[in-house]
């Protein structure tokens, strides 16, 4: 009786072998996956038959998994798409989406798995809205030359709103988190000359304070949190 270890074994292989044999050269030009696989299977020569057809079944079934699990992730994105937790502020974007994963499924899910990956916990219309959100940054230039906002609105309650930059890297989300730092920077300077002072740095306690007294940092957070739930209001997240 063949040992299922023996069949693995050859199926393990089989993978490690499969990449060197899709490496492109004159005489595999043109071959499948599928052809390379076979090949390598019946190359096993220390093997059994029956050995080499386990493996091979191993290596089907594999890729069959990884399929299933690839067109499962395209089919949740674009009903995702389709329903109304999908928002645009351009009605054309969703259209480009959807092109974009329908042209390549694999690739799409591919980022899908890299964000459930970095974020074991993360929940599945999350990673879905992560992956969508850097496939239109690395395709920005199909989605024309202006800034638009997305956004999502999530299972658990929550929701994302992303303002993706124009062709020149710039957007309103951008210049206001900008103004937001720049204050808050500003802020946490002043606190820490104060904070070290012994009284006798005069001029520099008074400027500090000129700093803290001149401070922005209430009014950037409230321009940021009203563009933010403006845009929430809008797609009625």
């Amino acid at each position: 009786m063949t040992a299922i270890s023996s069949a693995n074994n050859a199926a393990l292989l089989i993978l490690q072998q499969t990449n060197a044999s899709l490496l492109p050269n004159k005489q595999q030009a043109g071959k499948s996956a599928a052809d390379a696989i076979a090949a390598i299977a019946n190359g096993i020569s220390s093997q059994t038959s029956a050995v080499k057809t386990q493996a091979a079944s191993t290596i089907n079934n594999a890729l069959l998994d990884v399929k299933e699990s690839n067109d499962g992730i395209v089919s949740s994105a674009l009903d995702f798409l389709d329903s109304g937790s999908f928002k645009s502020s351009d009605a054309g974007v969703a259209d480009v989406i959807k092109k974009l994963i329908n042209d390549d499924g694999d690739k799409f899910a591919s980022l899908v798995k890299a964000e459930k990956a970095k974020n074991p916990s993360i929940s599945d219309d999350n990673a879905i809205a992560n992956a969508i959100q850097r496939l239109i940054r690395d395709n920005r230039s199909k989605f024309g030359d202006g800034e638009f906002v997305i956004g999502f609105q999530l299972g658990n309650g929550g929701a994302i709103i992303s303002n993706i930059e124009d062709k020149n890297g710039n957007s309103t989300s951008k210049t206001l988190m900008t103004g937001l730092k720049t204050a808050q920077s500003s802020l946490i300077e002043a606190g820490m000359i104060i904070s070290r002072s012994d009284g006798s740095n005069t001029d520099e306690l008074k400027a500090a304070s000129a700093m803290l007294n001149n401070s922005n940092f209430g009014k950037a957070s409230k321009d940021f949190a009203a563009w933010n739930d403006k845009w929430r209001d809008a797609f009625g997240f």
